[in-house]
């Protein structure tokens, strides 16, 4: 007996809705579905995630995810170094349109009054600063001769990633960055090991687009204007080669299994595809048999 899932992607990664005919036909399907949301190529989200241990134990005591409510508002915008028109572009409320999406698969829902809630949401965006060294990239021609003097013993030097890392440290930039983006959480774990490091400093070099929602109480901020943060959730992707249009999907989509976690410090990773869009599978549904010999 062959089962056969119904597959349609949203309007906004467009696959209509369709039953299939066939076994060579699903897997038809499927292979439109995946070239539909993926055209746009796949990203790797990182995800640092805090909640209070005795909110995460409230959240998950019935064994299913607690039903919660927000309100959601625009926090700050920062920008990079070199000009994005993709991140000035976007709108807040597209950025919260798909948030709150993705926040459904937690049962996290919008408030029907400001009286009731049980969040304020505060979501930052943006994408990390890296600062060049331009002493680096246009060498004199003094630096240029004193380079070539050192010879080999210089490159051994670099060749060493332990002495390399230990003695070069991380610039203001790269340190301003890992706080923004939860990478400070993640260096400072004991046992972390070097090549980790040296991983996550790499990244930090690079620019990356990133979203932080920050989930303060928002009874008690009303009952004693007391801003109390239950929960924050900060997640980021690298920027090269995509813009922001596309990139604040996959920032959401990829934390969505985060929202209210706490990973003591270590990182989540999730791999999506990049830009709008989602797979939906409808109930299983028999359409046919095929015998022995008529496949």
């Amino acid at each position: 007996m062959r089962y056969i899932l119904e597959i349609w992607v949203n309007s906004r990664g467009s696959l209509i809705s369709t039953k299939a005919i066939g076994c060579l036909a699903c897997f038809a399907l499927l292979a439109m579905a995946s070239s539909a949301i993926g055209k746009k190529g796949e990203t790797r989200v990182l995800v640092d995630s805090f909640a209070e241990k005795s909110y995460v134990k409230k959240k998950n005591a019935d064994e299913s995810v607690r039903r919660e409510t927000y309100h959601m508002v625009e926090g700050k915008w920062y920008g990079g170094v070199i000009r994005d028109s993709s991140l000035r572009e976007v709108p807040f409320i597209e950025v919260a349109e798909g948030l709150a999406r993705e926040l459904e698969t937690r049962n996290y829902f919008p408030a029907q009054s400001k009286e009731s809630g049980d969040f304020l949401l505060i979501v930052h965006r943006g994408i990390t600063r890296i600062e060049a060294d331009w002493d680096e990239l246009f060498p004199t021609d003094d630096e240029e001769e004193a380079a070539e003097e050192e010879g080999e013993e210089g490159e051994e030097e670099l060749t060493n990633p332990e002495t390399y890392l230990r003695e070069e440290g991380f610039s203001n930039a790269e340190q301003d960055n890992a706080q923004l983006i939860g990478f400070d959480r993640a260096l400072k774990r004991r046992g972390l090991m070097l090549q980790d490091e040296l991983e996550l400093q790499e990244m930090l070099r690079a620019e990356r687009y990133f979203l932080i929602l920050m989930a303060f109480d928002w009874q008690k901020m009303q009952k004693t204007g007391e801003k109390k943060l239950v929960l924050s959730t900060r997640f980021s992707m690298d920027a090269i080669g995509v813009g922001f249009d596309d990139a604040h999907f996959a920032l959401s989509r990829g934390a969505a299994n985060y929202y209210g976690t706490n990973l003591d410090g270590k990182l989540g990773k999730t791999k999506t595809f990049v830009g709008p869009g989602e797979v939906i599978t409808g109930d299983l549904e028999v359409i046919g048999t095929v015998k022995p010999g008529e496949e």
